[in-house]
Parts: structure tokens; sequence; C-alpha cells
């Protein structure tokens, strides 16, 4: 099993290279640091979403929340 980052650029989907999307297309699931970014919407529809947004209401700092994503995805 392996992880690959990428980031989903600054708002606009044709902003993202084609090996992103191509990372993308052959995935099956993501998780997300946040579904709030408007690149989200325009994701292939076959992939498993996980969004982390929840952390960022749950915990006190961005310490806590960093920590508790690494752990939740390692």
């Amino acid at each position: 099993m392996s992880i690959t980052i990428l980031g989903l650029g600054p708002g606009n989907p044709a902003h993202l290279t084609l090996e992103a999307w191509q990372v993308l297309e052959e995935a099956d699931e993501v998780y997300l640091r946040t579904n709030r970014h408007p690149t989200v919407a325009s994701l292939p529809f076959h992939l498993s979403l996980h969004s982390f947004d929840y952390l960022y209401e749950e915990k006190t700092d961005f310490t806590e929340v960093y920590e508790e994503i690494a752990a939740q995805v390692l």
C-alpha cells in the first residue's frame, strides 16, 4: 500500500496537473483535509471521499488536528 499526497490547487479544477487528475482517476479512496474546497465538486464520481472537517471543529488547535489526521491516515 502507498500514500500519494497532492494539492487540489487554488480552487479551479482546471489548474490541477494532468498527473494529479490521473492519480485521482486511478484512486478508490481520497482523504481530504477539507471538503469545502471548490475543486472537490469536480473530483471523479467513483471516489470514496473522507473529510477531516469535523476535526477542525472538535480539536482546540491545529497541532491536535494534524496529529489526528496523521494517525488516521497512517
